[in-house]
């Protein structure tokens, strides 16, 4: 429990949010009405996925895939191409920060064995991106996504409809700067792909089909919950204690500020009189992520966004994650990166990630506009 509670007050996210939630229950008083703020699918499903997840990583199934992939290859421009893609399509089903917990740092490692450290930057720039993007498409593929999806109760279909653009803009805007920016050079690996516990493998991939259920909504959320608790205390107990337990608090303190502002009728009135185009919802989306990053940001303007609205939103916050270094948390795990390998290079990264991005929102939301 000390361990658990001390990695969670680290969370400085979670410690901001802590107060501003705090501040918002001495102006609406704590009551039952707290009760319905919760959206308990998004825990449960979040819950499932992060078990699942940190699971699947124990096996070395990540690295794995990325080696067996890499190994296939004999220049650095293709190697990185594959390392990006493979960030791109995996986060559709393994949230965007877990993959790139994952394949950063075997990246890091490619570029030094093959010594092309130089085109390091660039790979986990269009990695960080290619993570964003990729997990846009999917419910499970970010926590923004997974609220949005079960607090607007918005079909499958409808949801990949929506998001499908985002992602294949995003493929062939990071695909282009991959084959424009890495040369062709020719490179020597002698890798040999890791062991991996298919049994394992198996075990964990019920949890994340326990999650997929809950998400295709198959089975109810507590069915769910139920079947996640009594496979991890038989099979993974350990799982408990890596949990990103900051993150579930993050959000419940997110439910209760929103919730709280949706009590005050002055703030309720002002968002409701400016969130009244898909236009201006989108562009509030993309401009809020930018500042508070762009899960804060679906649950913040969701209470205030009408059902009509929603795939503006949803376009709006998935797109807001590219951007500022705090657009999107997952791409906080990339600097965090850079900050320890490459120290004398975090200006350098800094504008090369902002410029490519702010590049990619403006054509991407030149098309968008057209969309909605």
């Amino acid at each position: 429990m000390k361990f658990v509670i001390k990695n969670i007050m680290k969370d400085k996210v979670f410690v901001i949010a802590g107060i501003v939630m705090i501040i918002t229950m001495f102006i609406v008083p704590p009551s039952e009405i707290y009760l319905t703020y919760m959206n308990y699918k998004v825990l449960i499903i979040m819950f499932t996925i992060m078990i699942a997840v940190t699971g699947l990583y124990e096996t070395h199934l990540f690295d794995y895939i990325a080696t067996r992939l890499v190994i296939q290859f004999k220049t650095i421009k293709w190697i990185s191409l594959v390392l990006v893609l493979s960030t791109f399509f995996l986060a559709m089903f393994l949230t965007n920060d877990a993959v790139l917990l994952t394949l950063i740092p075997f990246t890091l490692f490619i570029m030094k064995h093959t010594k092309q450290e130089k085109f390091a930057l660039m790979t986990i720039i269009l990695q960080t991106i290619a993570a964003n993007l990729g997990s846009a498409l999917t419910p499970m593929g970010d926590p923004q996504n997974i609220y949005l999806f079960a607090f607007y109760e918005i079909p499958f279909k409808t949801f990949l409809s929506i998001t499908a653009p985002i992602t294949l803009m995003g493929f062939i805007l990071i695909t282009s700067t991959a084959l424009i920016k890495i040369p062709n050079e020719l490179v020597t690996l002698n890798l040999q792909a890791p062991e991996v516990n298919w049994k394992r493998v198996g075990l964990y991939s019920l949890f994340l089909l326990n999650a997929l259920f809950v998400v295709l909504r198959i089975v109810p959320e507590w069915y769910t919950i139920y079947v996640t608790l009594i496979l991890g205390l038989v099979y993974g107990r350990h799982l408990f204690k890596r949990i990103d337990y900051g993150l579930l608090l993050t959000f419940v303190a997110f439910f209760i500020i929103t919730g709280n502002l949706g009590q005050m009728k002055s703030v309720f009135d002002l968002f409701n009189r400016f969130l009244d185009t898909p236009h201006t919802v989108y562009f509030t989306a993309l401009g809020t992520s930018q500042i508070i990053s762009n899960v804060p940001a679906a649950v913040l303007l969701s209470t205030f966004t009408k059902p009509i609205y929603y795939p503006a939103l949803l376009m709006g916050v998935n797109v807001g994650a590219l951007g500022s270094i705090i657009g999107s948390l997952a791409s906080l795990i990339t600097f965090k990166y850079v900050i320890r390998e490459f120290p004398e290079s975090i200006k350098k990264y800094m504008i090369d990630y902002t410029f490519l991005s702010l590049v990619f929102i403006v054509i991407m939301s030149s098309v968008i506009y057209f969309i909605l």
